[in-house]
């Protein structure tokens, strides 16, 4: 049987062939809601997909965009990605998802074979080398940071601004009165992060600062870790800022190794806001990162024709309180 073709589809919908291609293209003419049902009913009847090299080829474009992440198998970046996909979806595009794998050849590779495809443009986090932003930067293709620290490179970005939500996660933990909050920082952590942490302990806790720090990847095993070396010592902090739930998961694991209470013997506030900080014991009380909000602002400024969105969008945060800070206690 042979494939299908527009002619078909206009035949068997009653419309002429120009239709089928506003209906196929998304315009540029507006075609009716019942006649657009008719020609997606005949579609469908006839199995008729498009094709989708010479749209792309008639159209310069291919409706497909990139999103370059660290490590999808982070509940951050694994929620950011569904929601990401689905705005997308609904906007007529396919994502092409890029895992880098927190490695820098590979990071690059992957950029490479995103471009090679010809991807309309690129959703970008957690980019680390330079020749990476070299080869965005003379693709001319359009691209988005979610990186605090890429706001001041040229790059048009989507963020949260991590200072002032770290500040607000710390002195949430000074009002229950610690003293000696440390911290749980990534390898590769955003500079702001460690900052906001530094500027707000520092004068209280002098020279005992550094020794209050333990770095570690983002992830489970990473948080886990770096706790093990925080708190298995006489002077350990009364409480933790972590800078990720997904470290934050691994902290919680430690604490309970080392027969630790939280938040009674040490309280904790993270990082990011996924799904999963609900359901720990005790829940976290974490900075809460508006996916939804920065999937939208990220893909409005990859595909709006017109370069008069704003360079650099900062999005609101809070704090969603829960047990594990001493709020909220479990029944």
């Amino acid at each position: 049987m042979s494939r299908a073709n527009r002619e078909d589809v206009a035949r068997l919908a009653g419309v002429s062939t120009a239709v089928v291609s506003y209906v196929v293209n998304r315009g540029p003419r507006p075609v009716a809601e019942a006649t657009r049902e008719r020609v997606l009913a005949a579609m469908e009847e006839l199995n008729y997909r498009p094709n989708a090299s010479a749209r792309a080829l008639k159209l310069a474009r291919t409706y497909v965009l990139g999103l370059m992440m660290t490590d999808i198998t982070n509940p951050y970046y694994s929620e950011f990605a569904r929601i990401f996909q689905d705005l997308a979806y609904e906007a007529g595009y396919a994502v092409m998802i890029a895992n880098t794998a927190h490695d820098g050849a590979k990071e690059i590779a992957e950029l490479k074979s995103l471009l090679a495809r010809e991807v309309d443009g690129i959703a970008a986090y957690g980019v680390r080398e330079e020749e990476t932003l070299e080869l965005l930067a003379s693709s001319g293709v359009r691209t988005v940071s979610m990186d605090w620290h890429l706001t001041r490179d040229g790059m048009p970005s989507v963020v949260i601004d991590d200072y002032r939500a770290t500040r607000l996660a710390i002195e949430h933990l000074q009002g229950h009165h610690h003293q000696r909050i440390g911290l749980i920082g990534g390898t590769g952590d955003r500079t702001a992060r460690q900052q906001a942490w530094r500027d707000a302990m520092g004068p209280i806790l002098g020279r005992d600062l550094e020794g209050l720090a333990e770095w570690g990847e983002f992830s489970r095993d990473g948080g886990y870790h770096a706790t093990m070396r925080l708190l298995d010592r006489p002077d350990r902090p009364s409480a933790m800022f972590v800078s990720s739930d997904v470290q934050a998961f691994g902290a919680l694991r430690a604490a309970q190794v080392l027969r630790l209470n939280v938040p009674r013997d040490v309280a904790i506030v993270s990082f990011d806001g996924t799904v999963a900080s609900a359901y720990t014991s005790p829940p976290l009380t974490t900075i809460q990162v508006p996916y939804e909000q920065v999937a939208r602002q990220c893909l409005r400024k990859l595909t709006d024709p017109r370069d008069s969105f704003e360079m650099h969008t900062t999005l609101d945060h809070y704090l969603e309180v829960r047990s594990s800070c001493g709020c909220n206690p479990e029944p």
